[in-house]
């Protein structure tokens, strides 16, 4: 594997990401929020998770951090409209980044999206994605639990 080549800018934002560590993870992204300078923050999650998510914005408001919340099912977008086999309310990961998009967010946090939709939003959101909370129903998010 050969080196990467990183830009003036990557190193820049891999030196704010350095400076952030060594903390909880929530600390360790208010931290990294704050040392980029970050205004606005857009949390996308799943609606499973909607009152953790209320929570975080809690945590982050708290520390002067304006975030923006959106859940998976918000657009009531209809099941039907993706495949005739599916009924009911979808889970709309594409409407959850063009929310935020509109939005401005500087930042946005995957809280607790589907595997396959973490990854449509993070294709179609404009601000760099991270993901804070891994969804895994069968381990109660601890993904490494049982592992085999």
């Amino acid at each position: 594997m050969e080196k990467g080549h990183y830009t003036e800018e990557d190193k820049a934002f891999m030196c704010v990401t350095d400076k952030s560590r060594n903390a909880s993870r929530i600390r360790e992204l208010i931290n990294f929020i704050k040392l980029n300078g970050y205004q606005k923050i857009g949390i996308a999650n799943c609606f499973s998770v909607n009152k953790f998510a209320e929570k975080l914005k809690e945590i982050l408001s708290a520390e002067g951090i304006l975030a923006i919340s959106v859940h998976c099912k918000e657009s009531k977008l209809d099941a039907a409209e993706l495949s005739e086999t599916m009924h009911g309310a979808s889970c709309d990961p594409k409407s959850q980044a063009e929310y935020l998009n509109a939005e401005k967010t500087d930042l946005n946090i995957n809280f607790g999206l589907c595997l396959g939709h973490g990854l449509l939003f993070q294709k179609y959101s404009d601000a760099p994605v991270t993901t804070l909370l891994v969804k895994d129903a069968k381990n109660k998010h601890n993904m490494m639990e049982n592992f085999a």
